[in-house]
């Protein structure tokens, strides 16, 4: 039956009506930025019968920090009312959860609450006289019922100040973005202050390069850079999955790392001495490992991620391949596309091999067990982290590169790490659930055509050195000890701060363990003679295997003398060099694997 049009009409009103009032609203202010005090206001939608209260929570973590934080402790004063601006009761009912008592409050809820932002280094939040930086879930509160609902946030910046973000505005207003639920919100970051943006496209889809302060770099060198690691990603995975991306760089002494997100990066640069224009190429190798992140991690998804807990510990044992799989193939990518030399490639192999060896923790931790166990440990650094730990970084790299080689070997080079990579992005879909260590091990079987249990169960389930020898020999290069003879060592990391040196960290089995020095000592003397930054390392060189020296420091305000016999030597540092009579199969394997021609970066 055909509705009278005055009715149609009337009707869609009401629909129109209710898809405009049924989303969650938010403000967020910042009045007098050096207080770094956030002023933040969100409006509920209309409750109708639902409940007698809602609860408001702040999330624990931020994605890509696997750390519980404590965002609800900047939270300095909340209160709520009705759309009539009638207060209403609250509690806390855990540290991180608001408990609103809505009584007759059938037509909505506003919350006002304020919050301290001075966390920049973390990439979370910040706010001070200079610019404002919000990782969304630091700071906006959401309500679980609502969860699901469209939001829309508005943001007053501080006068002369304005907002960068991969968010897109709404036509006509500049400082008002939309988001299809709470999560899409708390995704995409926002830069706000006098920050220089810089715009480029790629396949007419813009990006933008944000700097919070000066930078002395190369800009047109560097746009060109950024321009090659989008497409050559583009070209790896095969799209660009996003209508905007945005680059955001905090400039700040003893900034670095950097933070991925659906749309956006955060990285943070260390200004250079005046005078000395950097061109930014030590920015490179970061840029690329979070843009990677785009489909490692952001879309493609360990099973714990997809969808996101906000409320405690997101438990998953593939952080291996999320950020191992990404630190090594950022690093491949980089060499294929030329913004890396095959001579520094080299090398890094060849370190990655060192340091593989020479950490304890490798052959006491799984990289599965390390992932689970992220929370707790991965994230907090401890002191004894190098003797009883692996890390999914650097170890999960160097067991996808020997997963790669052992693909193109057993699939005679018609397989690789990448093509498994690329299958898990079509298969675990963002919102599919994500996927686990079986999916991974499934597709890898798949593509060698080979059970490969024995593999994963030595690598990545257990503990066992990786087989780099054999390995590299697939693509017909040699790791070959940079010293034939061997050399007493300490078992030493050591830090310097000014004139000091203290103990970093300490080798279990090596000589100084033995001893009985601890992380934390400061070295003050060996055989009587003040130590410096080289003098370790210059008495070990200089000693035979089986010397015993003194050495002398202080635990805390108490002069120690210890005894340390050098009677191992230092773990073996490598290189890497092509074979010299390749056969055609390993030419094959170098070619398909690090894509430059068997003879790149030889001399003639």
């Amino acid at each position: 039956m055909k509705l009278p049009i005055f009715l149609a009409v009337v009707l869609a009103t009401m629909q129109a009506s209710a898809s405009e009032i049924t989303r969650v609203e938010y403000r967020l202010a910042m009045p007098e930025p050096w207080t770094h005090l956030f002023h933040l206001e969100m409006i509920l939608p209309p409750l109708g019968d639902r409940t007698d209260s809602v609860d408001l929570v702040l999330p624990v973590w931020r994605a890509g920090r696997y750390r519980i934080f404590d965002f609800a402790g900047g939270v300095v004063s909340f209160e709520a009312v009705t759309a009539d601006g009638v207060p209403l009761p609250w509690v806390k009912v855990n540290k991180t959860t608001w408990r609103i008592s809505t009584g007759e409050a059938r037509d909505g809820v506003t919350v006002r609450y304020r919050v301290y932002a001075h966390e920049f280094h973390l990439r979370t939040r910040g706010l001070n006289d200079e610019h404002a930086f919000v990782d969304g879930k630091a700071v906006f509160m959401y309500a679980p019922a609502y969860r699901s609902l469209p939001v829309r946030l508005t943001i007053d910046p501080y006068p002369g100040w304005h907002v960068t973000t991969a968010h897109q505005h709404e036509p006509g207003m500049e400082t008002t973005f939309s988001a299809a639920d709470y999560d899409r919100l708390v995704d995409d970051p926002f830069e706000i202050g006098t920050q220089r943006d810089i715009a480029f496209e790629v396949d007419g889809v813009p990006h933008l390069l944000s700097f919070s302060r000066p930078v002395r770099c190369d800009m047109e060198q560097l746009v060109s850079d950024v321009r090659q690691i989008v497409r050559m990603n583009r070209t790896f995975w095969g799209d660009l999955p996003y209508e905007r991306y945005v680059f955001i760089f905090h400039v700040a002494p003893g900034s670095g790392g950097g933070t991925e997100h659906m749309h956006s990066s955060v990285m943070g640069v260390a200004p250079r001495p005046f005078g000395v224009l950097d061109p930014c190429s030590s920015l490179l190798g970061l840029i690329s490992h979070e843009f990677f992140h785009t489909w490692n991690v952001k879309r493609l998804r360990p099973r714990g991620m997809d969808p996101y807990d906000w409320t405690g510990e997101s438990y998953i044992r593939e952080l291996w391949i999320a950020e191992g799989a990404t630190s090594y193939m950022h690093n491949l990518l980089r060499l294929r596309e030329g913004l890396t030399s095959i001579e520094s490639h080299f090398r890094g192999l060849a370190a990655a091999a060192a340091e593989e060896r020479s950490r304890p923790g490798n052959r006491v931790q799984s990289l599965t067990e390390c992932s689970f166990d992220a929370w707790i440990k991965a994230s907090r650094g401890r002191e004894q982290a190098v003797n009883f730990e692996t890390n999914y970084y650097a170890r999960g790299a160097q067991v996808c590169l020997i997963m790669d080689l052992e693909l193109r070997r057993l699939s005679a080079n018609a397989a690789s790490f990448g093509d498994l990579l690329r299958q898990l992005y079509r298969r675990f879909p963002v919102g599919s659930g994500g996927y686990t260590v079986e999916d991974v091990e499934e597709a890898a079987v798949e593509l060698a055509g080979e059970e490969m249990s024995g593999f994963f169960n030595r690598y990545v389930h257990g503990t066992e050195d990786l087989p780099w020898e054999s390995a590299l020999s697939s693509a017909g290069l040699v790791l070959i000890p940079r010293d034939s003879v061997p050399k007493p060592w300490f078992g030493l990391k050591t830090r310097q701060e000014g004139t000091r040196l203290f103990a970093q960290e300490v080798y279990s089995g090596s000589p100084a363990y033995r001893a009985g020095v601890n992380v934390g000592d400061e070295l003050i003397a060996v055989d009587g003679h003040k130590v410096g930054i080289e003098t370790l390392r210059l008495v070990a060189e200089g000693a035979a295997l089986g010397t015993t020296v003194e050495l002398a420091l202080f635990r805390g305000d108490l002069l120690r003398r210890f005894q340390v016999t050098l009677d191992q030597s230092a773990p073996q540092e490598y290189v890497v060099r092509r074979t010299e009579h390749p056969s055609k199969a390993q030419q094959q394997v170098f070619e398909g694997w690090l894509g430059v021609p068997w003879t790149a970066g030889e001399t003639k």
